[in-house]
């Protein structure tokens, strides 16, 4: 059931009970049988977890026996974990495992002179979790050193949970662990935001510019200003890993664009927003007319604004997008920034797609624009100069097509989910083929925007599965895709299914556009057949180039 709960799997080396208590509303869990039997479960082929089945793997260590190994045990034990890490990865490929770091609690009765074997520890077994990221495409690091480094040890532990209960956290320390888990699972999971919408008086400086003045408003790289500064950096770091960015203000242009181009600590500049609001306007008019031009809905947006009473407008106005309470004390703002970033913002990982995202939605407006000149659809694809690239699924382009997948609601008629294990299997099948569409135009390249994976047995052709990225919609880009399948298809029969979802309804009709004949009609779920004999290929003269491999 798409409702279900995900069934996450937590391997550790200490008593994680209370730790999965916080999270059971949210997950359901698997454990090893007994106390630190993790190494065990972990290397033995028939354990439990093999045959569990769960959605994700938490790898959760913790260094404080260390203040009973003697000289020498400690590599010993680091290498032990490495054994165990390793046959969990080899053996489980498609889910992500999050594998902890470690803070190693050595003995600390020792003279000022004497080593410090901790820090080897921990990084070794750093170096040796970094390696498995980069070489493997479902391992992520689970930072716990760095939560304690934060938290601070006198706070994060307790030695009375250590005693009683094999559980070295305090409750703080508890509560740390189960919010990273969560955040961390999020990013799996949860649907991230896509766009963070930014005021600008006293949000991204200090300040009001129609009366301070460029010159008075508060925004260095030093003392008073630098608050501003670094979350302004901070903002544009989520950028510069796919988070897109607008400004909302209640500005006179003339000045706030001033103080965006010329203002020397200024980091934020006119290239770095895919949408500029600054007028009188309602915040959350402006706000849907951004959701209207970027063709997105109002869960992707995040709305920060010092302002309470225009952040309660926007809340009680367009009631899906964040509005993050903004501290008193601005001194906080990197901790806000954070915050956004951890609960809403951070991925698993930023691909080469992710890093255009600014500029894609800035050509998205370009073609908008174009389309507001054009008389007719035709027309306007014509101007657009498009071109279309649909050829088999490349290794390279695997990572792309299985986020694509995984995240696609909108134009996606079946919405199966595929791990990548199960997307190569799906490829390497010689009755099934996954196409992959390129689409660019005069105004930019949209990358790798639609999938189809197309299931065949003799003279019929299964539509598996067919999506396509939102901000391309609108274009054609299906009845030409279809156009050359149908093509190579010629003298089979094409199966098409439409299972209906919360957000599908956009291609609830797409078949029937498409000429396909409706076979089942059972509450919404269709199937459809087009007889592609004698199939005649549709000329679509309006696009500047259209390639296909079969």
């Amino acid at each position: 059931m798409a409702d279900s709960k995900k069934k996450v799997a937590l391997l550790s080396n200490v008593t994680v009970d209370l730790i999965i208590g916080k999270l059971r509303r949210e997950y359901d869990f698997y454990l090893p049988e007994g106390f630190d039997t993790w190494v065990q479960e972990a290397i033995n082929p028939s354990a439990g977890i093999y045959s569990a089945e769960p959605d994700a793997v938490i790898v959760l260590l913790d260094g404080t026996e260390a203040r009973s190994w003697k000289d020498g045990e400690g590599d010993a034990r680091i290498s032990l974990w490495k054994q165990a890490l390793t046959a969990l990865v080899t053996k489980i490929k498609s889910i992500p495992i999050f594998v902890s770091t470690i803070d190693v609690r050595e003995n600390r009765i020792k003279s000022l002179s004497e080593r410090r074997g901790k820090y080897e520890l921990e990084n070794n077994w750093y170096q040796y979790v970094q390696g498995l990221i980069e070489s493997k495409s479902n391992i992520y690091l689970f930072d716990l050193a760095d939560m304690i480094a934060e938290i601070g040890r006198k706070q994060f532990y307790s030695n009375k949970m250590w005693y009683i209960s094999s559980m070295p956290y305090s409750r703080d320390g508890l509560n740390a662990v189960a919010s990273e888990i969560g955040r961390i699972l999020r990013s799996a999971f949860g649907s991230r935001k896509k766009i963070i919408a930014l005021d600008l008086d006293n949000t991204l400086w200090g300040g009001v510019v129609g009366e301070d003045g460029i010159d008075g408003i508060e925004l260095s790289n030093h003392k008073e200003g630098q608050r501003y500064y670094d979350f302004q950096r901070q903002i544009l770091e989520m950028k510069n890993r796919g988070i897109v960015l607008a400004l909302n203000s209640k500005n006179n242009p003339e000045d706030a664009e001033m103080v965006i181009g010329q203002h020397p600590a200024m980091l934020l500049r006119e290239e770095d927003f895919v949408s500029r609001k600054i007028n009188w306007e309602n915040k959350a008019v402006n706000l849907k007319a951004m959701e209207r031009e970027l063709n997105l809905t109002e869960g992707g947006f995040i709305f920060i604004d010092d302002n309470p009473v225009e952040r309660e407008t926007v809340k009680g106005e367009c009631p899906e997008i964040l509005v993050p309470d903004f501290p008193a004390d601005t001194t906080e703002l990197l901790e806000l920034a954070e915050k956004i970033w951890f609960d809403y913002c951070r991925p698993l990982r930023v691909l080469s797609n992710d890093l255009k995202k600014t500029q894609m939605y800035q050509d998205e407006s370009k073609r908008k624009q174009e389309m507001s000149e054009s008389l007719n659809l035709d027309d306007y694809i014509a101007k657009l100069e498009m071109a279309v690239d649909i050829h088999r699924m490349r290794d390279s382009e695997m990572e792309r097509v299985v986020q694509l997948i995984n995240k696609t609601n909108q134009f996606n008629v079946t919405t199966k989910r595929y791990t990548q294990d199960e997307l190569q299997e799906i490829a390497a099948d010689s009755h099934n083929v996954v196409y992959v569409v390129h689409c660019s135009d005069k105004y930019g390249d949209s990358g790798l925007i639609s999938v189809i994976i197309l299931k065949g047995q003799d003279l019929q052709v299964i539509i598996d599965s067919f999506l396509m990225s939102c901000r391309v919609m609108g274009r054609k880009l299906e009845d030409v895709i279809l156009n050359e399948i149908a093509g190579m298809c010629n003298g089979k029969k094409i199966t098409g299914e439409f299972i209906p979802t919360a957000k599908n309804t956009p291609v609830k009709d797409l078949f029937d556009k498409l000429g396909f004949g409706l076979i089942t009609d059972i509450e919404g779920h269709k199937t459809y057949e087009l007889d592609t004999q004698g199939y005649q290929k549709k000329d679509f003269a309006f696009y500047k180039e259209i390639r296909f491999e079969e």
